[in-house]
């Protein structure tokens, strides 16, 4: 009997051993596998739906849209989107648009001129009813008002590029508290707005290293992380009771200069930032106002422009390769295990879980 366990043992020791490589430890067998309802959307006419059952991703159809809806959110019982275009239906400038679920369909339903082109990313902000469009075609702001959870009217538009090293590029809006914060890939910088009602009210403006090119940020705990696209820099700020920005760290983002930030995301302890031109998804941890990175996932492709992030299955839209990919997280250590791969419309650009 002894001979016996000892040899049962070793044997179910060596069969986790391999269990382990294949499979994030908390995902096998501890935890439930991730399902959910997925939008992939791009710089085509077309958005694709995805069901992911149990951590198993199939693409099940694909509906006619307006061209280049680039980013899009579901808030309030509707989806919102940008049309990251220089002229809509007649009008000079991009636009947005509410849309709704109709008989198995999305059906438009307001649709807003932004009276300036090429918007690429979309804040609403349903709690203040307003919605901000980053755009970066057009080097400005437009905050539009939204009303009776429908569309109302543009209400500001804010124009930037006086002194800048480039030509204005706002590339994210990001709300915290009352403050809302736009990214400036052009102009190296990030502007502070307290919301005043239907406009905000510039606070603050913070520079960062000349040709890094902030893109996008996220917050956890009382630091805001920055992910740059011009410079291979991963940004951390310590943010004041002000909702200002104090620079603590900054580390690289991939192991070689040759990428190009993209998305960033934290949950935990931890952040993920992906970069375009290795094809990598950085994992770095929260140690203290510091971060450490602990790992450099290679993707399939080179250039995933759009990530989400489920429970433990993060989503990468590939935008040269015309892929999503499924990767799980390890939500004990942070670490990431990248999976299959799936076609998607062409020049897929944005990637979302939906209910």
């Amino acid at each position: 009997m002894l001979v016996r366990a000892c040899v049962l043992l070793i044997s179910m020791s060596s069969v986790w051993s391999l269990r382990r490589d294949v499979y994030p430890a908390d995902t096998f067998p501890l935890h439930p596998r991730t399902s959910g309802n997925v939008l992939v959307s791009g710089y085509n006419a077309e958005l694709a739906r995805y069901n992911l059952n149990s951590n198993l991703l199939t693409k099940e159809i694909s509906w006619p849209v307006d061209p280049n809806l680039t980013w899009i959110e579901q808030a309030g019982g509707s989806f919102w989107a940008i049309h990251e275009v220089n002229d809509f239906e007649g009008q000079n400038g991009g636009a947005i648009s509410r849309w709704e679920v109709v008989n198995g369909g999305l059906q438009r339903q307001e649709v807003v001129s932004l009276q300036s082109g090429g918007p690429a990313h979309l804040l609403v902000d349903l709690e203040h009813n307003l919605a901000v469009t980053s755009n970066y075609g057009g080097g400005s702001v437009t905050v539009v008002t939204i009303e009776n959870n429908k569309l109302g009217t543009v209400s500001q538009v804010m124009n930037y590029g006086e002194g800048c090293r480039d030509v204005s590029h706002p590339h994210e809006a990001v709300r915290q508290g009352n403050s809302i914060y736009v990214m400036d890939l052009g102009c190296d910088a990030i502007y502070r707005y307290n919301i005043d009602g239907k406009t905000l009210t510039l606070a603050n403006k913070f520079s960062v290293e000349a040709g890094a090119g902030p893109r996008h940020m996220v917050f956890t705990g009382n630091l805001a992380i920055l992910v740059c696209e011009l410079k291979n820099y991963v940004m951390v700020f310590e943010v004041d009771s002000n909702g200002d920005l104090s620079l603590v760290q900054t580390l690289p983002l991939a192991n070689s200069d040759d990428n190009f930030g993209a998305e960033i995301m934290a949950v935990d302890d931890f952040v993920y930032a992906s970069s375009r031109g290795d094809g990598i998804i950085a994992v770095f941890k929260v140690q203290g106002n510091q971060l450490e990175k602990i790992q450099e996932l290679n993707l399939a492709g080179t250039w995933p422009r759009g990530v989400v992030l489920k429970d433990d299955v993060m989503l990468a839209v590939d935008q040269k390769g015309k892929s999503i990919q499924i990767v799980t997280r390890d939500r004990l250590t942070g670490m990431l295990t990248a999976g299959g791969v799936l076609e998607t419309p062409a020049d897929p650009a944005y990637v979302m879980f939906y209910e």
